[in-house]
């Protein structure tokens, strides 16, 4: 299949050379020419615009920050939507409004096109070895055109509904899963505090209720000096936003997602915003006095 990709970040670069790997034709296009070299050293093409990209494939990807910039990429002048032939299929991946992609959808199946939504979660690792889990929103054709494609980018690819259904899925797992980050880094801060051995205190989690992938893969990391998950604190701080502008459009007295959301809005406009997540866990632990180097690891 002649597939393009558009946005070759920390995920898309991953995604994409997966897609490469499984076979498939490539183009690529990203703001930063530079990102594409590891693609072409596998057989990718680059294109110059996502326009390029478009009338170059049968199916376009895209992995992008967040809404403006999915719709520039796809309605501007030299957009995709400009290079696409009728027929021809636009698939967005980026955690994204599921308002957006249905307004994409309306104007692409207007025009001919067919238009998913599929987000990811799983992170660079998953991201890097094609183990990514994919919510995807299309009709129950479109899904089956695609999920093998998709599946050269996951393992676990659902099909939750129609267009839109993917992102709805994305922004309640993200907001579970940030929601989850800051109880687990207080948490963590709280018993230190109070005399337990962090690493004990994780360790012993693991096997309560309390239990989670933060608390199994996040917090471990964080006891073992690492810095970074992959995932920029402005990003985690848009995609708490969508989900929280999502229970307001759907009716929802959501309570704990906009604490949430004022605290990562907090931390990302005191200058933390290209910062990696990892880092409101050091700036939690530091504020509350607790040392949490040279204990014990499991």
């Amino acid at each position: 299949m002649k597939v393009g990709f558009i946005g070759l970040g920390n995920m898309g670069n991953p995604m994409a050379s997966n897609v490469r790997r499984a076979g498939h034709d490539l183009s690529v296009y990203d703001l930063r020419r530079q990102a594409a070299s590891p693609l072409e050293d596998l057989g990718a093409a680059w294109a110059d615009s996502p326009r390029a990209v478009a009338a170059a494939s049968e199916v376009v990807l895209s992995s992008l920050p967040g809404p403006p910039e999915v719709e520039a990429v796809v309605l501007g002048d030299d957009g995709v939507f400009a290079g696409l032939a009728e027929g021809a299929a636009y698939i967005d991946m980026s955690t994204n409004s599921p308002a957006v992609i249905r307004k994409l959808a309306e104007v692409g199946n207007a025009r001919g096109f067919q238009v998913l939504d599929a987000p990811v979660t799983g992170g660079v690792p998953r991201a890097r070895d094609a183990s990514l889990t994919v919510f995807v929103g299309a009709t129950q054709d479109e899904f089956a055109r695609f999920q093998p494609l998709l599946s050269a980018i996951g393992s676990n690819v659902f099909h939750m509904g129609e267009v839109g259904c993917g992102n709805v899925t994305k922004l309640v797992n993200n907001m579970m899963a940030f929601v989850n980050f800051m109880g687990a880094a207080e948490g963590l801060a709280i018993g230190a505090k109070a005399g337990v051995d962090p690493q004990l205190l994780v360790d012993a989690i693991k096997t309560g209720s309390g239990n989670s992938t933060i608390n199994e893969f996040a917090l471990p990391a964080f006891l073992r000096g690492e810095t970074g998950l992959g995932f920029a604190t402005a990003l985690a701080t848009k995609d708490v936003h969508l989900a929280v502008e999502l229970a307001k459009e759907c009716g929802v007295p959501a309570e704990v997602g906009p604490l949430v959301e004022q605290a990562l809005t907090h931390f990302r406009d005191a200058g933390h915003g290209g910062d990696d997540i990892m880092a409101i866990v050091h700036d939690i632990v530091q504020r509350s006095g607790v040392d949490v180097s040279g204990k014990k690891s499991s």
